[in-house]
């Protein structure tokens, strides 16, 4: 009795760790373009805690503008943000780029500030 309550357990978990492998998602990005906001997005949340992701504001291949979200917080210049995106999108090779910095804590989102990178 006590041996298949046993096997019945390790079945049981072996089914909810397949069911959640299957079911995460998965954050494929190697190379080109993908890469580069990622590197963006590491370093902006690094450096500022307000900031949640960047990404292309539109799926359109050869997209030039990047929505950057960020929690509604206060006091916070947004400009010199926009400016510090800019800086490191240069950085990590996306050059002139749309910069839109987006409040995303509430709908609908909020564009607080704009930058067109030299």
């Amino acid at each position: 009795m006590k041996k298949s309550k046993v096997v019945v357990l390790a079945l049981v978990l072996f089914f909810y760790a397949g069911l959640y492998l299957a079911t995460t998602k998965k954050d494929v990005c190697i190379t080109g373009d993908c890469e580069k906001i990622f590197l963006v997005t590491e370093a902006l949340r690094n450096a500022k805690s307000y900031v949640y992701s960047a990404n292309r504001c539109t799926y359109r291949q050869g997209s030039d503008t990047l929505c950057i979200f960020v929690k509604d917080t206060t006091g916070v210049n947004w400009n010199a943000l926009a400016d510090t995106a800019c800086l490191v999108a240069q950085d990590k090779g996306l050059l002139q780029q749309k910069i839109f910095i987006i409040k995303a804590d509430h709908f609908p989102n909020d564009t607080v500030a704009r930058k067109v990178c030299p």
